[in-house]
């Protein structure tokens, strides 16, 4: 057996000594003696290290380290070692965080909440002209509109949102009579601030699937009493009015005391 096919002779050979391009502990002490000091050699200056020059782990990005430059003070400043990005690919990259947040913004406003401006007069004295109003989307998700829940919701044929209160829910009998609200023949309180004066309605039953939503301001709101709006599906309830958020100085909950149910007829 000759000698370099020796296995006794192989692993008594000397290893070869690693160097500073081979290892980045030898490299970062050779760019960094223990005994440099920027107060003892104040004119000193490490000179930038290209890319290409760094240990193939440091490149691969094995080992992930801030390479500091030592000024006059004694202070770091940032060495970046890798390439500039291209401007191209840091646009793209800008381009894809507006997107996305852009994105997260559309889902909140579809599935959580939004804010909406009141207009016109006929929800007073609730809500009055120009307010901003918080509307909450989820909650409807998860169960549907109660009688007296003040409402977002969209009319037939207009992309409009307007904002009304839930009177009359599914398959149950509406009638307004000298501004009084009778269900299924039964007298219900209404416990919120309202404007009773308007004409009589009904009595109409209202479909299934279908909900009464009329104006807290009765003889201005054109709601659910006008034929061109009628009873609206519950598609088009698109959320439940929450807080005035704006003017700052009118901010409070918007809730009626109660919530009702649906009210069985009368035998």
């Amino acid at each position: 057996m000759d000698d370099k096919n020796n296995p006794r002779l192989q692993s008594a050979r000397p290893r070869r000594k690693p160097t500073a391009k081979t290892d980045p502990k030898i490299w970062k002490e050779t760019l960094f003696p223990d005994d440099f000091s920027p107060a003892i050699h104040p004119d000193s200056e490490v000179e930038p290290i290209a890319y290409d020059e760094l240990p193939p782990t440091v490149q691969a990005g094995e080992i992930i380290e801030d390479i500091l430059e030592a000024d006059a003070t004694g202070e770091g400043v940032e060495r970046i070692t890798k390439p500039k990005k291209s401007g191209y690919r840091e646009l793209l990259e800008w381009v894809m965080v507006f997107a996305v947040a852009a994105a997260l913004v559309m889902l909140a406003l579809r599935f959580i909440a939004e804010p909406i401006k009141v207009d016109g007069h006929s929800m007073e004295n609730t809500l009055l002209p120009n307010e901003y109003v918080l509307v909450t989307k989820y909650e409807y998700l998860l169960e549907p509109p109660m009688r007296f829940d003040v409402v977002s919701c969209r009319y037939p044929h207009n992309n409009k949102t307007f904002v009304k209160r839930v009177i009359g829910l599914p398959g149950e009998t509406v009638a307004l009579i000298d501004g009084e609200l009778y269900i299924n023949g039964q007298h219900i309180e209404q416990d919120f601030d309202l404007r009773k004066e308007c004409e009589d309605y009904g009595p109409e039953t209202i479909p299934a699937g279908y909900y009464l939503v009329i104006g807290d301001n009765r003889k201005v709101s054109i709601d659910s009493r006008d034929p061109s709006v009628g009873p609206l599906p519950r598609s088009a309830i698109t959320g439940h009015v929450r807080r005035v958020i704006y003017p700052f100085e009118s901010m409070r909950a918007i809730e009626a005391k109660h919530r009702l149910p649906q009210i069985e007829m009368e035998n």
